[in-house]
């Protein structure tokens, strides 16, 4: 926010002059005052000096944990702080609150009415929303008036009080925008300007406060407001105090002590009026015409990238990002990049940049990205030398999370070599069908997968990884062996990512790992993806960059392989494990300081699992970011973790095939808890189509398409995915709502057809999850000679748990249609999952057969 000296603003009339400690203290230690909307912004402010200055505060407002931490941070101030909860806009509510005050209390000194509703909306937008309208009037005009005329009679009899009327410099101008809070807040300026002869008669004094832009959260996210001259909310509330002890009539900018004639002028003043009509028509989008696209289009936009570049480049200091390059470690780093470009170049630069920091540490403790790198130059030079590894072949590495996956991963891209991770959730004989579709000659695998390995009938190269198995070479003694150091810049090459495998053999979906690849994606974005930058700088708490990261989803995965890459690139130790554990995640944001956590919902599940005592036993105030993906986010699991762990939670939303999506940030996640956010601007195009390819209007289900440079060429068999133009089929269904957030409804190929209604098992899954005696839950069609299908769930109770079918049943129908509530539940031990957490479905209709299904008996427990 940019913000000029104080001085200079008073000049402008942006801010006014406040009160000193010295003479507040005097003037309010033992008044009572009653403050409303005290629980944020200028109300909150304004108890706090209060309270500290030793008056009585009776904090009012709806969101009582607000008030209850005003509470907690004023205690052990001179004076003290009383909480109301009280919705200002029921009349009934308001007169009940005077009535207990005064009954414990016995009466008010002072009362500033500082509650409101603030609604910045276009007429054109709030054609159907008249609930608006109303609500701002009831808040800001009715609520006050209710309570001045419950506190009157008190006052009156002591001929004593004092009411302070917090309100806008706007209530003069023309409200383009504005039109619901300002009408409001004026209704309230003039009853309270024609009853204030009355009320002094009975020495009431009245001030009205006509206050500038104030940087508050009522403000909202608008861009012009960022560098609009304007006074935070301690100077707002020093303005309050100053009008509580020298009482004026007002206090107002003094533009608008100029009088009515400029006011007046202005409102008749044609040219006044044109500026107002571009603004309107510039600020709306609805009421733009169809040539925008002219002069006046490209200013704004350029504006907009300036502002974008401003915030941008606050946000880099903010971060950390200058540390990740220091000025005496450059020459390294240009020695590094002398090796060519490819996924080994992420960790050689780690290790130029920052030698002795540990670049992983896992379950066999740290090594500093030097010692890594090293390592992997030399496997990289002995599988050169052993087997001629190199461009055009391909090589697999089947590990869990630990070092040597990195060493074997970064040694093949160092050879420019075709890289296939293999998911450890697989059996022998997949194993086998990808090794042989994928053409790979050199396999790398941890010790424990020998006996699959062997199953799977491979009969190319093998290198054990993690311990020993049938006298084969190992990684160690590789390492060990070396060879001729490879001479040759890395290029080229690729990653085979496999995709579902939730039954049968996954796909694979080649991805260039080459400096080429990233010419065409380049190409391909618009010119304002900055504004993407824009959206990831304005997260707050800013992560510092080049902190230790969680990374717990499986390195072979998409999302882990990714997260460790980019964590190379910032200079951040990777914390990894072989096996997931929800209390080692808390040891580890503890222990490391931890800013940055990578996360399945499965494993936010997990922690969320753990007795709220352990939880809470370990000190995570660190983190400031938990970026979650890779599979559906239940919206309760999301509520739960943000109010266990702060706004802290990120949902992202993407896949192997169609590459960037979108990503939630925690402000959309406590908006609209199931939603996976909004697609980066300039970057990601997603639309929502009918089976034609129409697009569908806000709020309809259909299918998601989406159009990016990171969209993959086509699966390692020649299949590929179903294109709508140039947008590729996600094969997601899913809608946008008012806002612009996207909500993923479930998959195409999963919807259930029971009678001619269609149900998307993830809604009765969320369903079920919500209730509290249920751990997981799967749900699936199975056939049925009526309807063709019947909706079926497997669930997973809690430890401890008892419940029942029906009243499983019952809680699913409070919130969902009838024709949504499974038919059959069968209690399971677990649901067959993937090693990234995703429900493998297609094989529900089995567990769920396998299961004795809980129809005749009276309840079910889980010990």
């Amino acid at each position: 926010m940019f913000e000029l000296p104080k001085s200079v603003r008073i000049a402008l009339g942006a801010a006014g002059y406040g009160i000193s400690d010295d003479r507040l203290a005097p003037a309010v230690r033992g008044k009572i005052i009653l403050v409303t909307g005290a629980s944020s912004g200028v109300g909150r402010a304004t108890a706090r000096r209060l309270a500290a200055n030793g008056a009585t505060v009776l904090a009012v407002a709806r969101r009582t944990a607000l008030l209850d931490e005003l509470c907690a941070e004023t205690a052990r101030f001179p004076g003290s702080v009383h909480p109301y909860t009280a919705d200002l806009s029921d009349p009934d509510a308001c007169a009940a609150l005077i009535t207990r005050i005064l009954a414990e209390h016995g009466h008010v000194d002072v009362f500033v009415n500082n509650a409101g509703k603030s609604i910045r909306r276009w007429l054109s937008d709030s054609l159907d929303r008249w609930d608006n309208f109303d609500d701002t009037a009831r808040i800001n005009y009715l609520g006050p008036v209710r309570l001045v005329l419950s506190l009157l009679p008190s006052m009156r009899a002591r001929r004593r009080g004092h009411i302070v009327n917090i309100s806008t410099a706007g209530v003069h101008g023309p409200a383009v925008g504005w039109t619901a809070y300002i009408a409001s807040k004026a209704a309230f300026n003039a009853w309270i300007r024609g009853a204030a002869p009355e009320l002094r008669a009975d020495g009431i004094a009245v001030t009205s406060i006509h206050l500038q832009l104030v940087r508050s959260e009522m403000l909202g996210p608008y861009r012009m407001y960022r560098y609009t001259p304007s006074m935070s909310i301690d100077e707002a509330a020093a303005l309050v105090c100053r009008a509580i002890v020298d009482r004026p009539l007002a206090i107002r900018p003094w533009w608008e002590r100029a009088g009515a004639p400029l006011s007046y002028a202005l409102d008749n003043s044609r040219a006044v009026q044109r500026l107002l009509t571009l603004y309107s028509t510039a600020g709306n989008w609805n009421n733009r015409p169809a040539d925008w696209a002219g002069p006046l289009g490209r200013v704004e936009r350029t504006a907009n990238l300036l502002d974008d570049a401003v915030t941008v480049a606050g946000w880099i200091p903010a971060s950390g990002a200058l540390g990740l390059l220091p000025p005496a470690r450059i020459p390294q780093l240009a020695a590094a990049f002398r090796d060519g470009i490819s996924l080994a170049t992420t960790l050689s630069s780690f290790a130029a940049r920052f030698p002795d920091r540990p670049a992983v540490i896992d379950d066999d403790g740290a090594i500093t990205a030097a010692e890594l790198d090293r390592q992997v130059r030399r496997l990289a030079a002995a599988l050169r030398a052993r087997w001629g590894v190199g461009r055009g072949q391909r090589v697999g590495v089947l590990c869990r999370n630990h070092r040597g996956f990195v060493v074997a991963a970064y040694a093949a891209a160092r050879l420019s070599a075709d890289l296939v991770p293999l998911n450890y959730g697989f059996a022998g004989p997949q194993i086998g069908e990808v090794l042989d579709r994928e053409q790979v000659g050199l396999l790398l695998y941890d010790g424990e997968f020998h006996t699959e390995i062997e199953k799977s009938g491979f009969e190319g190269h093998r290198v054990v990884v993690r311990g020993a198995a049938g006298g084969l070479p190992t990684v160690a003694e590789l390492v060990a062996a070396g060879g001729p150091p490879v001479r040759e810049p890395a290029s080229g090459g690729s990653i085979i990512l496999l995709t579902g495998g939730t039954t049968g053999v996954p796909k694979g979906a080649p991805r260039q790992l080459g400096v080429g690849a990233a010419g065409p994606a380049l190409a391909g974005l618009h010119p304002r993806m900055v504004l993407a930058l824009a959206d990831l700088a304005r997260i707050e708490p800013i992560p510092r960059l080049g902190r230790p990261m969680v990374i717990a989803p499986p390195l072979h995965h998409t999302y882990g392989f990714l997260a460790l890459a980019g964590a190379f690139l910032l200079g951040s130790t990777a914390l990894v494990h072989e096996r997931f554990d929800a209390a080692t995640v808390l040891a580890d944001i503890e222990r490391y300081d931890v800013h940055i956590a990578c996360l399945v919902p499965t494993m936010l599940n997990r922690i969320m699992a753990l007795p709220p005592e352990v939880r809470r036993g370990y000190r995570t105030q660190s983190l400031q970011m938990v970026v979650c993906g890779a599979a559906p986010l239940p919206p309760w699991l999301a509520t739960a973790f943000l109010d266990e762990f702060g706004d802290v939670l990120f949902n992202g939303y993407a896949s192997t095939e169609t590459g960037a999506g979108t990503f939630a940030t925690p402000a959309d996640l406590r908006a609209a808890p199931g939603t996976v956010g909004r697609p980066p601007t300039g970057i990601v195009d997603i639309r929502i189509v009918d089976r034609d390819g129409r697009e569908l209007p806000t709020g309809v289900t259909g299918r998601i398409i989406n159009k990016n440079p990171s969209m993959f060429h086509g699966y390692s068999d020649g299949r590929s995915k179903e294109m709508v133009g140039k947008y590729m089929d996600s094969g997601d269904l899913g809608h946008f709502d008012t806002e612009g957030r996207l909500f993923v409804d479930g998959r195409s190929d999963d919807m259930i057809v029971s009678g001619g209604e269609n149900v998307f098992p993830q809604e009765v899954e969320e369903a079920l999850l919500a209730h509290p005696a249920v751990a997981d839950a799967g749900a699936v069609g199975v056939p049925d000679d009526e309807f063709g299908q019947r909706l079926a769930a497997a669930v997973v109770l809690e430890a401890g748990a008892r419940t029942t079918t029906q009243a499983l049943q019952q809680h699913i129908k409070a919130t969902l249609a009838n024709y949504k509530v499974p038919r059959d539940i069968a209690f399971v031990p677990e649901l067959p999952r993937t090693t990234a957490g995703k429900l493998r479905r297609q094989q529900l209709p089995e567990v769920i057969a396998g299961a004795a299904a809980d129809i005749d008996e009276s309840d079910r427990s889980r010990t």
